[in-house]
């Protein structure tokens, strides 16, 4: 069952309930990282009227673009638990869920990937990341998949399969669009323009100190912004989970759009 959290008014129950487990707040600004496409200025023609949200909302759902319906056809259908455990890694499993959206909307075969294997960003230890230089990470050196990980929650390589690196070369990222936070006008306009074009965006909420991935957004007009953000969560609950008030929008966020293999 869906769980809905005021971010305003609970968010300090949030963080009791799901510890932040790792996202450490972006040190770049937007547009300044090579590899990251600043979304706005690429792409003005995609970028949505706000008077036009709830429209193009109820159009997501209707036509079910939005990354929760690839999710729900492939790799995390309700009741699928994503689970990273008590690794400070919630970047990894963030950023892989996204992954593996963005390859159920390119119509590529279901592959169960292992964020683990994305330790060696932090040298196997267990701490937090950025998640702007987790996907530069899987862009250049990809995500295992999980039949190379014994163990889900295990950041020892030594552990896993010998062809590991090898076979995470063949689920690697290639474009990918950063997003405008000067602003949380901009950053919802951003945000909603990302998901209407059917991309996973993987976030990350300072007040938190969590990443994950957004997979969808709805409107409601009894919350803040008329927006309730839909996320895919890796603190072992049997659904996404939703975030409202001004709190539930992005600190930061990035949009997966194209893999490589």
């Amino acid at each position: 069952m869906r769980r809905r959290i005021d971010c305003d008014r609970d968010w300090s129950k949030l963080v009791e309930s799901s510890p932040a487990l790792g996202a450490l707040p972006r040190q770049s600004s937007y547009g300044s990282v090579p590899g990251l496409i600043p979304f706005g200025e690429a792409f003005p023609d995609k970028l949505v009227d706000p008077a036009d949200y709830k429209q193009v909302i109820q159009f997501c759902h209707d036509r079910q673009i939005f990354p929760i319906y690839h999710q729900r056809d492939t790799w995390a259908p309700k009741g699928r638990r994503w689970y990273q455990g008590k690794l400070n890694y919630c970047w990894a499993w963030g950023a892989t869920a996204a992954f593996k959206d963005l390859r159920a909307r390119e119509g590529k075969p279901m592959v169960e990937l292992a964020p683990v294997s994305l330790g060696w960003m932090v040298g196997w230890n267990n701490r937090g990341y950025y998640i702007d230089e987790t996907l530069a990470g899987i862009a250049k050196r990809g995500i295992a998949p999980a039949e190379c990980v014994p163990d889900p929650r295990n950041p020892d390589p030594r552990t896993f399969r010998e062809d590991w690196q090898e076979q995470a070369l063949n689920y690697r990222l290639g474009e990918r669009w950063d997003t405008d936070n000067s602003r949380k006008a901009t950053m919802i306009r951003h945000s909603i323009s990302i998901l209407w074009t059917g991309t996973a965006l993987e976030v990350a909420y300072n007040f938190w100190g969590h990443a994950l991935e957004c997979c969808s957004v709805e409107w409601d007009e009894s919350v803040p912004n008329n927006l309730v953000w839909v996320l895919r969560n890796s603190h072992n609950e049997d659904d996404v989970i939703e975030l409202t008030g001004d709190r539930a929008v992005p600190s930061e966020a990035y949009g997966l759009r194209a893999s490589l293999t």
